[in-house]
């Protein structure tokens, strides 16, 4: 695999060393600082995130470990899944090392590059990763959704490492996803959003997408990085289709244009889903297979629905 660290172009808003840690929350009682990291095996269909969330305002941290593969999609059917709400904030966390009470950890090793992960349930599974960054944090420009009143980056690195679940090692190498946000996150108000991305060592593509009465998904944001540039996405279209029984995706296009007039299509084919409810919205999130230019490399889509449109996509096909 390549490793090469490429640079961001300007119009990127600076992520700083301190980024990496907690932020002054003020008096918001919706303040959510949260941690996300993927990573995938896969020849096995494996999917999974780490994901955390502190809300210092409110008292409590959240979040844990999902891990799914292709014999099930609910969370009471996936091989791994832990997802807390009322947990103890973290004690002494800072942009060096954060570590939480759902059994996750992450440290800098090198400011908004380079974290070591680890998850332990202390009953059937630990893991051990390291994510390394391919580009610097990207962020979604100000008052953007799904996050327009957070501080929202987005980053594609390699993941390597293994993870230990019912006594069976499972390696881990693979190209995936970080993010990471501060700022207000209520639970009401979710829109319909796709949130698609693929990875290498030569190229990422992250693409934000919304609904139209065509039928198919706009995509308003995300950027492009070919080489050692990093370009925003301006426009271009999510094409799916899905299953006629439970409305999941099972594969789609995706064709977008970067500032530059840049072109990028890919076609992806779902191989392995978690259903993941939210308060008051599901998240369909998908490991994909795509193939590009005859380039076959893996990333993941999120189909996020609020929960009544979601019911009434169901009904409806």
């Amino acid at each position: 695999m390549n490793d090469r660290v490429n640079e961001a172009s300007a119009w990127q808003d600076e992520f700083v060393p301190a980024d990496d840690g907690p932020h002054d929350p003020g008096d918001d009682f919706y303040y959510n600082e949260t941690f996300w990291f993927s990573f995938w095996v896969p020849e096995r269909g494996l999917g999974a995130w780490l994901y955390s969330g502190i809300r210092p305002n409110a008292g409590v941290a959240t979040g844990g470990l999902w891990l799914w593969d292709r014999h099930g999609a609910d969370p009471w059917e996936i091989p791994f899944y832990e997802q807390f709400s009322w947990l103890k904030l973290p004690v002494g966390a800072d942009s060096r090392r954060v570590v939480l009470a759902n059994g996750n950890s992450v440290t800098t090793v090198e400011p908004g590059m380079v974290y070591d992960l680890a998850y332990d349930d202390r009953q059937r599974l630990t893991a051990e990763l390291r994510f390394a960054g391919l580009e610097r944090p990207v962020p979604l420009q100000s008052g953007t959704p799904p996050y327009p009143k957070a501080a929202h980056y987005d980053q594609t690195g390699r993941v390597t490492g293994h993870v230990v679940l019912d006594g069976e090692r499972i390696e881990v190498d693979c190209y995936a996803m970080r993010d990471r946000s501060w700022g207000t996150r209520k639970e009401r108000g979710y829109r319909t959003v796709g949130y698609s991305w693929l990875a290498d060592g030569d190229q990422s593509v992250l693409a934000f997408s919304t609904p139209t009465p065509a039928g198919e998904d706009e995509v308003y944001a995300g950027y492009l990085r070919r080489g050692d540039k990093v370009s925003r996405v301006v426009s271009g279209l999510r094409s799916v289709r899905r299953d006629p029984q439970r409305g999941w995706i099972t594969d789609m296009n995706l064709d977008v244009e970067d500032e530059d007039g840049n072109q990028f299509s890919a076609h992806g084919d779902a191989v392995s889903r978690l259903l993941l409810p939210h308060s008051t919205s599901v998240c369909a999130a998908t490991l994909v297979e795509w193939t590009t230019g005859g380039t076959r490399l893996f990333g993941e889509d999120q189909d996020v629905w609020p929960l009544p449109e979601w019911r009434s996509l169901s009904r409806r096909r």
